[in-house]
């Protein structure tokens, strides 16, 4: 019987699961919905049924690492996913925050930074001080930086041109355009449209693309809000570094939606005095090579190299 081992990236937008050989062979699942217990009710759905898809191709499973949004933050969150975790794997699973799988991933047991921006945003250090997170404080009073940030700030202009706050209407008429909404016809297009949204936060994060759009067309506003954005992303990754004792000359990276943004890349490595370094694998891989290592394969350059090609091709 061929030894497997899986991981699930869970996600505020999406869950991801995939198995491994010892080889690097990669099995891939199909992709679900998001599975934050902070977002509101149907996680538990979304993960029994990751789990389910792992179970029934698991034959010779041997280790299962799980991250999940918003572990170690709310302990009957916590509880509640373990148990049902629990109720599917009774051994060989850990269970961690999804932002230290991706650091795990991006850098293989090596020191660093990883800035993630995504639907949220967190940094995480890794260092003589040891592993550290900043931020990851949620929409209502955290999430610097974050496509939900972008969003959010974004539709506040745009509600503050609606209602004659501000006088110059471009770029609340071209954000609207972009998302499909006709202020003309429906004045308040943008709040009947969120009433609509079963997942609201994951809907406003969408819009940062279009606000990415604009500030590449050159609009003041769109460029002025991804610049702020950017500068706070920066400033976790700062935050987190120290946090971690590591001095100037450090290894970044980064992860999530926020970073399909040339611009923002540009701007956080100009912000930082340097650009990134790759990652060597994204957080479902990161789950495989975490897994890997505790079933004892001790995954090598080539293990990794097939798993990171393997999982990056499957996400794009």
């Amino acid at each position: 019987m061929t030894e497997l081992i899986a991981a699930i990236d869970g996600g505020g937008t999406k869950t991801a699961a995939a198995l491994a050989d010892r080889r690097g062979n990669i099995i891939a699942l199909p992709s679900l919905a998001g599975c934050n217990p902070q977002d509101g009710d149907g996680w538990e759905v979304v993960l029994t049924a990751a789990l389910g898809q792992v179970m029934a191709r698991a034959r010779g499973l041997v280790r299962v690492t799980l991250g999940l949004p918003g572990f170690g933050e709310v302990p009957h969150h916590d509880a509640a996913m373990l148990a049902l975790v629990g109720s599917v794997l009774s051994e060989g699973v850990e269970v961690m925050n999804d932002v230290a799988l991706a650091y795990h991933g991006a850098f293989a047991g090596a020191p660093g930074v990883l800035i993630l921006a995504g639907t949220g945003s967190m940094a995480m250090a890794m260092g003589p001080k040891g592993l550290h997170r900043v931020g990851g404080w949620g929409d209502l009073f955290g999430d610097e930086g974050s496509a939900f940030w972008i969003g959010r700030r974004a539709l506040t202009q745009v509600s503050r041109t609606l209602d004659g706050r501000t006088g110059d209407r471009a770029f609340a008429d071209a954000l609207l355009e972009l998302m499909g909404l006709d202020a003309g016809a429906d004045p308040f297009a943008p709040l009947n449209w969120i009433m609509s949204k079963p997942l609201p936060r994951a809907s406003i994060a969408g819009v940062a693309r279009h606000v990415d759009a604009l500030a590449v067309a050159g609009d003041p506003v769109a460029s002025a809000i991804m610049t702020r954005a950017a500068g706070h992303l920066v400033w976790l990754v700062r935050s987190a570094a120290a946090q971690a004792g590591l001095t100037e000359g450090y290894d970044w990276c980064h992860a999530g939606s926020v970073f399909r943004s040339a611009a923002m890349v540009a701007g956080v490595s100009d912000g930082l005095g340097r650009g990134p370094v790759p990652a060597r694998l994204d957080a479902l891989g990161g789950g495989l090579w975490l897994a890997a290592e505790a079933a004892g394969w001790a995954p090598d350059a080539g293990w990794i190299a097939r798993v990171g090609s393997a999982t990056r091709a499957w996400a794009g």
